[in-house]
């Protein structure tokens, strides 16, 4: 043993300044601002829907669902707010880099599907000990606040504190989270953080995103709760539908050793039969049953120069959580209980039209939404994925001919014009009082 007392890691951040600091932090969400879009002759999103089914209601039996999927396209913008959202916690401030978000969806027909906006935080890649010189430092993005004679004075400090003092430093447990605003009705608020591939920097790293194995659990439309059982309801390693997706409902089995009354219209197999035979909208096996083979498919003959891959959760195993908030109806008859999202920002290498290599930079993501709506035959509350997948590009990428056209949102305009005053840029006020 040693009679010296050994020095913390945990030591304070830099203390905060007057005016300090002037711009915000964006982290890897630098990356996203602009407008990103599907082109002409690429790959469209492609979104797998279960909704409970007309006619039933909160107290009917699982098995009874409706299915709908389907190609879209989408437009997709990014916004930097070029200000710090200073957040205040005492012995800590914390500086955020705000990316607003505003996505419009439609579908092969041009009808509009979903609409959403929100935001994006960049919280800071602060680890301690904390680096002077770390990769997202510059500007700092968490500070230290000791008290100080003004401070105890002005606030009333005395007798339970003094100037000089400061409590344990917070370390940000992720560096982004995204907020958002859905009008069927729900709320979300997702916590995470990024990893960095890049081939001159980590040779090992894999040549192109690791989208998932095929079938692998977590990435299909089918639940564990919905009686699924990858390795015996699918072929391992390959895409060919199983036999029994070709019998109608009233011949279906499971397994051996199930109940007669489990056979048959009441089998597993047979509640979601309809996910493997869908064919509609541009949308059919197997990517009604794993959508994110879409992008992994499309991946295989493009060269990766680099990527960052952002993952994202609404629950986490320990911690603070995010949350889904939603209203009345949505949360009595098809909850929205856990929203998963994985976000790759790629840099790939094509020729331009002259033979040329050119960098251009690609967006895929896919989110996983988990609905709970009815009763599982066991009694236990039944999980059906919405998952969304798509694969997008900058649209200055995009060469002209290959755009399609603007997707605007149906808005309502004044009947009158409006005579709207000269803009003014107004920074946020941070000093230190």
């Amino acid at each position: 043993m040693t009679s010296k007392t050994p020095q913390s890691s945990v030591r304070p951040y830099p203390e905060l300044k007057d005016n300090e600091p002037t711009v915000p932090q964006f982290g890897v969400l630098d990356k996203l601002h602009g407008t990103w879009v599907n082109w002409k002759g690429g790959p469209k999103g492609l979104h797998t829907t279960p909704m409970p089914s007309p006619g039933t209601s909160s107290e009917t039996v699982f098995g009874v669902f409706h299915f709908k999927s389907q190609q879209y396209r989408e437009q997709l913008t990014f916004t930097k707010v070029n200000a710090p959202v200073r957040n205040r916690a005492g012995s800590n401030e914390q500086f955020n880099g705000p990316v607003k978000y505003e996505t419009a969806i439609i579908d092969n027909n041009g009808d509009l599907q979903h609409f959403e906006n929100g935001m994006y935080l960049w919280l800071g890649d602060n680890t301690m000990p904390w680096e002077e010189n770390g990769q997202y430092q510059n500007p700092r993005t968490m500070f230290s606040r000791p008290s100080t004679v003004e401070t105890v004075a002005e606030d009333g400090g005395v007798p339970v504190i003094g100037p000089g003092e400061q409590g344990p430093q917070f370390v940000p447990p992720h560096s982004i989270s995204r907020s958002g605003v859905i009008p069927h009705g729900t709320t979300i608020h997702l916590t995470g953080s990024v990893t960095n591939f890049d081939k001159e920097k980590t040779p090992d790293a894999p040549e192109r995103p690791e989208i998932a194995k095929l079938w692998e659990q977590p990435y299909l439309s089918i639940s564990p709760t919905m009686g699924i059982d990858p390795e015996r309801d699918l072929i391992p390693g390959s895409l060919k539908k199983p036999f029994w997706t070709n019998l109608p409902r009233d011949e279906q089995r499971d397994y051996p050793g199930q109940p007669e009354a489990h056979q048959g219209v009441n089998s597993a197999r047979a509640y979601f039969l309809n996910i493997f035979n869908y064919d509609q909208y541009g949308a059919k096996f197997p990517y009604t049953v794993q959508p994110n083979l879409l992008l992994s498919e499309f991946n295989e003959d493009l060269n990766f120069k680099s990527y960052d891959l952002i993952e994202l959760d609404s629950q986490h195993d320990t911690g603070v959580q995010g949350a889904t908030v939603n209203n009345v109806m949505i949360e009595r008859y098809c909850r929205v209980v856990r929203m998963r999202h994985r976000m790759w920002l790629e840099q790939i290498i094509i020729q331009d039209e002259a033979g040329k290599d050119k960098i251009i930079d690609q967006l895929q993501y896919e989110q996983i939404v988990d609905f709970e709506f009815m009763f599982g035959a066991s009694g236990e509350t039944t999980q059906w994925p919405h998952i969304q997948v798509n694969t997008l590009r900058r649209l200055e990428d995009i060469p002209e001919n290959e755009r399609y056209d603007a997707i605007e949102l149906p808005e309502e305009e004044e009947e009158e014009p409006v005579t709207k005053p000269k803009a003014q840029v107004h920074h946020m006020n941070h000093k230190a009082k």
